[in-house]
């Protein structure tokens, strides 16, 4: 019997030893990975309406961009060309939120009265526990706003 015991506990015990052996092996002085919740789309709202708002705090900005300081130029002139646009523009982040490891992707879908809504594709990585806009994703705005965007 507890031969049989020893048996079935093997393979759990081979696991915890393997598991030990990784955290043992990791630095001590090595930040953990960090992994939150994945927003959904009204927080992926909210952190869309600060990265476009220029006259927001530029670190607040930064932040939610995974390109950071960089990337404010280029959400700058979204913004300018925002604040041009007619007043029945509008814009909302729509779901399903997908989730792939550290990456994920919201709808975004613009509108204007008159006109059918468009349809985008927007993504977030995860760097260090935060979700930020990617490079990429602000490509896809920067051409709804028909300008140019240098990866």
């Amino acid at each position: 019997m507890i031969d049989s015991f020893r048996r079935a506990l093997a393979p759990a015990l081979t696991c915890a030893a393997i598991l030990g052996a990784a955290v043992a092996a990791t630095p001590a002085g090595a930040a953990p990975l960090v992994h939150t919740a994945a927003p959904g789309v009204g927080e992926l709202q909210s952190k869309l309406q600060v990265v476009l708002n220029p006259g927001g705090s530029r670190s607040a900005r930064a932040a939610e961009l995974e390109a950071g300081e960089a990337g404010l130029p280029l959400v700058d002139q979204v913004g300018t060309v925002m604040a041009a646009a007619p007043p029945s523009f509008r814009w909302s982040v729509q779901g399903p939120v997908g989730v792939d490891g550290d990456r994920l992707t919201a709808g975004l879908q613009t509108a204007i009265d008159g006109y059918d809504p468009w349809n985008f594709q927007l993504s977030w990585v995860q760097v260090d526990g935060a979700w930020k806009l990617t490079r990429e994703a602000e490509c896809t705005i920067a051409s709804i706003a028909v300008l140019p965007c240098n990866l």
